[in-house]
């Protein structure tokens, strides 16, 4: 597994991830409106793109999954809770900057649960070993009720999306935020092993082990 890390040009400098397993790769909340810099690093290491990956529905996660589309035609994973981001700008927050966000018709989406797995082939598999996955979806609402974090289990990595920052966490005074569900969401979190490294939508990596400092 091989991680790389871009900060997405935009006011809120959220941070896009192309996560690759061997010559597979996803696109993990691609928020820049341009995306030329992740598709040019596709296209340079001969990747094949899967999927993109979304930790939740806000503005700037999102802004470039028509510019990834451009370029492929790939699945777009959401959680059943941020399914209506995509469509509804006071939700997303795109109600509050220029510009439109429009997914076309034929945009293929597909939500995720909580415990729901990603297999190798970029697919939701049930019952597959955790060999044979890529990702376990821990269901994190707080920020919005839409967020999830993707789990490697195998690589001992977690992209929380904005939910656990180095430090700190989400806001919790966005429309559907909650402080209740963010505190039992970082409960949950921190209950996993303390040498995962954290992936966070904004700033910089972090491990479960330092965050236990905070809380």
């Amino acid at each position: 597994m091989k991680i790389r890390r871009f900060l997405n040009d935009n006011l809120a400098q959220s941070n896009c991830y192309v996560i690759s397993y061997g010559n597979d790769c996803y696109v993990v909340d691609p928020g820049e409106e341009r995306m030329t810099e992740v598709i040019d690093y596709i296209k340079e290491n001969n990747l094949n793109l899967l999927a993109i990956l979304l930790t939740h529905g806000h503005w700037d996660h999102i802004l470039g999954i028509p510019s990834i589309l451009e370029y492929k035609k790939v699945p777009i994973y959401v959680s059943e809770g941020g399914y209506e981001f995509l469509f509804n700008p006071e939700l997303s927050l795109f109600a509050w900057r220029e510009g439109k966000f429009e997914l076309s018709s034929e945009a293929q989406i597909i939500t995720l649960k909580e415990n729901d797995k990603l297999g190798k082939n970029g697919k939701i598999s049930k019952d597959a070993d955790t060999t044979e996955i890529n990702f376990e979806i821990i269901e994190t609402p707080g920020h919005s009720r839409g967020d999830i974090c993707y789990y490697d289990r195998n690589n001992k990595m977690l992209i929380s999306g904005d939910t656990m920052f180095a430090g700190t966490y989400g806001r919790v005074d966005l429309p559907t935020s909650d402080p209740i569900q963010m505190g039992k969401s970082l409960k949950k979190l921190l209950a996993l092993d303390e040498d995962i490294r954290v992936y966070p939508g904004h700033f910089f990596d972090t491990t479960i082990g330092k965050e236990k400092r905070y809380y």
